[in-house]
């Protein structure tokens, strides 16, 4: 009897040591495809207009203005690679850093 009770134990035990592993492995993120866009982060002392002026005039869409991070998504035109984009923002005044947009996938 105490043999039978110590094999589920351990059964049980493994049982768990397993469960919790595979859920720890889930969790992980991993970084998968370029969305193709870039996040744009600004000084709020000298304000977004001139990089909103400068994404119209570079021919990228706005897709949304961050509030509380002082930064904004844009698309890169079709025409233009994702570097050069990046090169062209970090020189507008103003502009504190420029990012790839990246999506995210939890496993």
């Amino acid at each position: 009897m105490k043999q039978a009770i110590i094999i589920i134990k351990t059964i049980i035990g493994s049982l768990l040591l397993l469960l919790f592993a595979s859920c720890s492995a889930s969790r992980q993120t991993a970084v998968s495809d370029v969305a193709g866009n870039l996040i744009i982060y600004y000084d709020p002392a000298t304000g977004k207009g001139e990089l909103l002026e400068a994404a119209k005039k570079y021919g990228s869409k706005v897709l949304y203005e961050y509030k509380n991070f002082n930064s904004i998504a844009v698309s890169v035109p079709q025409k233009r690679t994702t570097a050069k984009a990046i090169r062209f923002y970090k020189k507008v005044k103003g502009v504190l850093s420029v990012t790839e947009d990246r999506i995210q996938k939890l496993h």
